[in-house]
């Protein structure tokens, strides 16, 4: 189904779900369409996933809307769908007019960027990107197989070729050394971490061990909009220890990231 016809298809929903009655609501659902929580893409913008998201049902949690997935049973699009097709991380508006302020015209790269769309999104926005990601669209089981910018072959040890851009990493994934890696053999001086914390879903017990020891958290995006049930953040972190020289290995897996 095309973005334009499950948009419809959740519009009949919220159609009726409005007719009925007498059903008890142990929450309040509503959309973030609309709401205070809203975030418009700018024009000249092309973001499928949060014109989807946007519409869905949502829940207030923590000062965030959250789009929960409890009504994948009723609805065309949900959080495995979107996950595949887009990035595991919902990328608002408000969150790439953060990146672009924090990163104040530098550059950008991503490693495990997999679908590529939070680079797309980046790109879009004016931020000069490079995306790596070691497996080929077609056996990345992490995505649906669609990249949404020229992403360049290569893994984790990619990151030592641009020092002077920001490193991207976007949903790690789980209990898996290329985070770590790619972190560790990195010498630049800016990071943008898109995740859970540790102790999440995301990367491993040594990737947060370095960003404890020579890493410091500078801002956060407050226009994050999780998925329920996780805990993702968008952050930006400046070295504060210099880089140890490393060599690493390159992993041929594919990546979770978006």
């Amino acid at each position: 189904m095309t973005v334009p016809g499950e948009l419809a298809e959740i519009r009949q929903w919220w159609s009726r779900r409005s007719g009925r009655t007498g059903q008890p609501h142990h929450e309040e659902v509503s959309r973030i369409a609309g709401g205070s929580d809203d975030q418009i893409t700018p024009t000249g913008i092309d973001n499928p996933y949060w014109e989807i998201v946007r519409q869905l049902p949502s829940v207030r949690d923590a000062q965030h809307s959250i789009c929960p997935d409890g009504f994948a049973r009723e609805l065309p699009v949900g959080h495995h769908l979107l996950t595949k097709r887009y990035s595991w991380a919902i990328p608002s508006p408000g969150d790439i007019a953060w990146l672009t302020q924090v990163l104040d015209r530098r550059g950008l790269m991503e490693i495990g960027a997999g679908s590529g769309y939070w680079a797309w999104q980046a790109q879009q926005a004016g931020i000069d990107v490079i995306a790596y990601e070691p497996t080929a669209p077609s056996v990345n089981t992490y995505t649906d197989g669609t990249e949404y910018l020229a992403i360049k072959r290569d893994g984790h040890a990619a990151s030592r070729h641009h020092p002077d851009r920001a490193l991207l990493l976007c949903w790690p994934s789980h209990n898996e050394p290329w985070a770590m890696s790619a972190l560790h053999t990195y010498t630049g001086d800016a990071l943008i971490y898109i995740g859970e914390d540790q102790g999440g879903h995301c990367a491993d017990d040594g990737f947060f061990r370095l960003l404890e020891q020579g890493w410091t958290r500078t801002d956060s995006s407050t226009h994050h909009v999780t998925w329920r049930h996780t805990h993702s953040r968008v952050t930006a972190y400046h070295r504060t220890t210099p880089p140890k020289p490393a060599t690493a290995k390159n992993p041929r897996h594919g990546m979770l990231s978006g």
